[in-house]
C-alpha cells in the first residue's frame, strides 16, 4: 500500500478507531491516519453500515483517501471518486497498486472504465490493459507486475545498481527473479544473497534455479494453494512461453483463500449468488434475500417428500405411536452425520488431497466410518429403549421389537447417510461442477427422506404391519 509501510503505527481498539472517524473532528481523523494502520481501519469500517461508511469516507481528503484506498471495496472507490474531479481522481488512481486498479476497473460498468484509463499516466495504463485481458478470477487476474527482477548475465554490483533504480516501486524486494534475455524466467534470488556475495560474482553463481509457476489464465486457488504448500513469498505468474509477467505474492494469497473459503461456507449453507466485495453489515437486505430465497424455497418442497412419506404410513403411526418420539432423532442424525462426511470430503478436495480417481477409495472410507458410528449408536439407543423405558409409558407396547426398529433404523440411517454425503461432492468434481454447490441443507434433506423410508420400512416389516 502506498506510504503505510513508511510510517510508525501502533495498535488502536476498534471502538476508539469508531469514535474517531465518526466524531466529525479534522484533528482526531488526522490522528487516525497518522497513527493508525489501514488495517485496522478497514476491520473497523467492517462494522459499519453503508451510510455510514460513504459518510465518514466522503469527508476524508483526497491525500488521505489515497493512503486508505487499497483497502477500500471497489465500490467504496466508485462511489468516491463520484464526488471529485479529474484532477483529484488521477491522483488517486496513480496511488493504487496495479492489482487493487485492475481489481475496481473490472468492477465498474464498461462505460465508466475506459475513461478512467485515459487518466492513467501511460506506463500504468498499458500494464492496466495488460492485466484487464485475464478472467478476474485467474492468476493473471491477481497478479502484480511491481515485482524485482535482473537479467542473468551480469554481476551482483550490477544486479544492485539495477534494484536500486527500482527499489520504491517494487512490492517485494527479498525475492528478486532472474530472467533471460527472452524475458523467461530462470530463476531466483534473494536480497541477502546479493547483499553478501562479492560485487564481481556472477548473477548465475548465485541463482536458485527452481522452475514453480504457474500460468497466467490458472484459476487463483490453485496459485494460493502453491504459495501456502511450498511457502512462498512470491509466485511468479507466466505465459506459455515461460515468460515472467507478473507474481502473487503471499498476502493476496491470504486474500484468495479467505475468499474461496467464504464463497464454499456459503455454497455449503444454500446461499446462491456472488456476495460482492461487502462486508456482511454493508450488504442490503435484498441482496440477502435473493441469495438466500432460492434454496429455501427449493429444499422446502423438496421437504414435502418427508411429508408424503409419513402419511402413506399413517397406519404404522396409529398403532405404534412410540415411534414418533424417536423419528426426529432418526431423521437428525441422518443430517449430521451426511453433512460431516460431505464437509471432510469437500474440504480434502479444495486442499488437493482428493481427486475423482479416489472415488471408491473416498467411498469405502467413509462407508466404514458410517458403519461404526451407525451401529455404536444404534446399539446405545436401542438398549434405551428396550431396558430404559418403562412398558407401561406407551401403553404396554413391544418394546424388544421398537428397540429393534429404532436401532436398525438408526444404523441404517447413519451408513445411508455417510454415503450419500460423501458420494455428492465427488460426483459434482467428476461433472466438472463446483463440490460446493452440493449444500448442506441439500443434503439434509435428502436424508430427511431417506431416513422416514428406512424407518418406517423397518416398522412395517418388524412389526408386521401389512
Amino acid at each position: 500500500m502506498s506510504g503505510s509501510d513508511n510510517k510508525s503505527h501502533r495498535p488502536y481498539a476498534v471502538n476508539d478507531i469508531l469514535d474517531a472517524l465518526q466524531s466529525g473532528s479534522t484533528e482526531r481523523v488526522a490522528e487516525v491516519y497518522r497513527l493508525v494502520h489501514p488495517g485496522d481501519i478497514e476491520l473497523a469500517f467492517e462494522r459499519l453500515n453503508e451510510a455510514e461508511r460513504m459518510a465518514i469516507l466522503e469527508s476524508l481528503p483526497v491525500d488521505v483517501f489515497a493512503e486508505w484506498s487499497d483497502y477500500l471495496t471497489p465500490s467504496e472507490l466508485e462511489t468516491y471518486f463520484l464526488k471529485i474531479g479529474d484532477r483529484d481522481r488521477k491522483e488517486l488512481l496513480d496511488s493504487l497498486s496495479d492489482d487493487e486498479l485492475v481489481d475496481f476497473l473490472q468492477e465498474i460498468e464498461d462505460k465508466d472504465r475506459q475513461r478512467y484509463i485515459e487518466l492513467l499516466p501511460e506506463e500504468k495504463r498499458q500494464v492496466s490493459e495488460e492485466l484487464l485481458q485475464y478472467p478476474e478470477e485467474s492468476a493473471g487476474g491477481r497478479m502484480t507486475t511491481m515485482f524485482a527482477s535482473v537479467f542473468e548475465g551480469i554481476t551482483v554490483k550490477e544486479a544492485l545498481d539495477q534494484l536500486k533504480e527500482i527499489s520504491e516501486e517494487a512490492e517485494l524486494l527479498s525475492r528478486i527473479f532472474v530472467l533471460n534475455p527472452s524475458g523467461q524466467l530462470v530463476g531466483r534470488i534473494r536480497l541477502r544473497d546479493l547483499a553478501f556475495a562479492k560485487w564481481e560474482t556472477p548473477i548465475s553463481d548465485i541463482t536458485s534455479r527452481d522452475q514453480l509457476t504457474i500460468n497466467a489464465l490458472a484459476d487463483q486457488e490453485e496459485a494460493a494453494q502453491m504459495i501456502s504448500r511450498y511457502d512462498l513469498l512470491a509466485l511468479p505468474v507466466v505465459d506459455e512461453n515461460l515468460r515472467l509477467l507478473g507474481v502473487i505474492t503471499h498476502d493476496d494469497a491470504i486474500e484468495i483463500l479467505e475468499e474461496e473459503s467464504t464463497e464454499d461456507i456459503e455454497r455449503q449453507s444454500g446461499i446462491g449468488g456472488d456476495g460482492g466485495d461487502l462486508a456482511y453489515m454493508q450488504t442490503p437486505i435484498l441482496v440477502h434475500f435473493r441469495r438466500r430465497f432460492g434454496w429455501v424455497v427449493a429444499l422446502a418442497f423438496l421437504g414435502l417428500l418427508s411429508g408424503i412419506v409419513l402419511l402413506k404410513h399413517e397406519d404404522v403411526f396409529k398403532n405404534f405411536y412410540v415411534l414418533a418420539l424417536y423419528l426426529p432423532m432418526v431423521v437428525a442424525a441422518g443430517g449430521n452425520t451426511g453433512s460431516q462426511s460431505a464437509t471432510m470430503v469437500i474440504r480434502a478436495m479444495a486442499l488437493g488431497q482428493l481427486g475423482p480417481s479416489q472415488f471408491l477409495q473416498v467411498i469405502g472410507t467413509e462407508l466404514r466410518i458410517g458403519a461404526l458410528i451407525g451401529i455404536a449408536l444404534g446399539i446405545c439407543v436401542a438398549t434405551q429403549v428396550r431396558f430404559l423405558v418403562p412398558s407401561d409409558v406407551f401403553g404396554g407396547v413391544d418394546l424388544l421389537s421398537t428397540a429393534m426398529v429404532v436401532g436398525l433404523a438408526l444404523a441404517a440411517q447413519i451408513f445411508t447417510s455417510t454415503l450419500i454425503g460423501a458420494s455428492l461432492p465427488i460426483l459434482a468434481r467428476m461433472a466438472k461442477l463446483d463440490p460446493a454447490v452440493v449444500a448442506s441443507p441439500a443434503i439434509t434433506t435428502l436424508v430427511d427422506v431417506s431416513g422416514s423410508v428406512i424407518y418406517f420400512t423397518l416398522a412395517q416389516i418388524i412389526l408386521s404391519q401389512p
